[in-house]
């Protein structure tokens, strides 16, 4: 197999611990893939600002992929060197079909994750309990109205995420919105809808940033459990896919490796650490 120069991951569900942890063992992998000369790239839905402290934090830490794509960060020189924002029509368009429906919804811009305040002040009558309300409580910021603000700054938006408490009517929204074709649709849960640009995905991202640094695809492994890594584990030249992982994302991989909190990621790297390929 072609030699490993790049690794991209997702997040939670794939890299973090299901307690959102970086394990020693990991750390460990992650250093050592580095001292190889290898770039490790996270790849999140998640705006910079609500990356964890244990990622934010690495010391070697250069790119990281955000908001499924919309956004590729330097974290080094702390600015974006791509950025794809969903058209203004694009926002109309998802505003208009969501404006009736009994969801909760947060726009990305600027780096940050905004909600509306009447739902940060009171997350359990939205449904939104235990470590779910403990991560809203810490990376989001309220505005009195989020459609507000996204209608004044509509030229600016990363992703609208759409946060759901009733499957059927998920089901139904998703199948609408791809069904209308006028942005990317995809998800990090079970109970969410994330809308970005057509071209804002992780693999279109991931492409960017491999043409940036003169990476060929066949030279990226890439982590992935949900609907938001498929396209990334597809573009890669070795997919990888966790245990804990959505089925159609174990059957789109090279690999199946164990899940998050059965150290998947690491054993993958160690394998990469010691022939610089899997």
């Amino acid at each position: 197999m072609a030699k490993i120069k790049l690794a991209a991951s997702d997040l939670d569900g794939t890299l973090l611990t299901s307690s959102k942890e970086i394990t020693k063992r990991l750390y460990a992998a992650l250093e050592k893939i580095n001292s190889m000369g290898i770039y490790f790239v996270p790849s999140t839905g998640r705006v910079y600002n609500s990356l964890p402290k244990s990622v934010k934090e690495l010391p070697f830490l250069k790119y990281v992929i955000t908001s499924n794509g919309a956004s590729v960060y330097d974290a080094e020189k702390k600015r974006d060197i791509i950025k794809n924002f969903l058209p203004p029509s694009a926002v109309d368009k998802t505003f208009e079909m969501i404006k009736n429906l009994d969801v909760v919804t947060e726009i990305f811009m600027y780096g940050k994750a905004y909600i509306d305040k009447a739902v940060f002040e009171n997350l359990e009558g939205y449904g939104i309990t235990g470590w779910s309300a403990e991560y809203v409580l810490s990376t989001r910021t309220p505005v009195e109205s989020v459609y507000k603000k996204a209608m004044a700054e509509k030229d600016s938006l990363e992703n609208i995420n759409i946060i759901f408490n009733n499957p059927s009517l998920r089901i139904e929204t998703w199948e609408n919105l791809r069904k209308m074709n006028f942005a990317s649709v995809t998800s990090s849960s079970p109970n969410n809808i994330e809308v970005t640009s057509l071209s804002a995905t992780k693999a279109n991202a991931l492409k960017s940033l491999c043409s940036l640094l003169g990476i060929e695809r066949e030279n990226v492994v890439a982590f992935g459990d949900s609907d938001n890594d498929l396209d990334m584990i597809l573009f890669a030249g070795t997919g990888v896919a966790m245990a804990n992982g959505q089925e159609h994302i174990k059957q789109a991989a090279d690999i199946i490796t164990k899940d998050c909190d059965n150290f998947g990621v690491a054993e993958i790297l160690e394998k990469i650490t010691e022939k610089g390929e899997i």
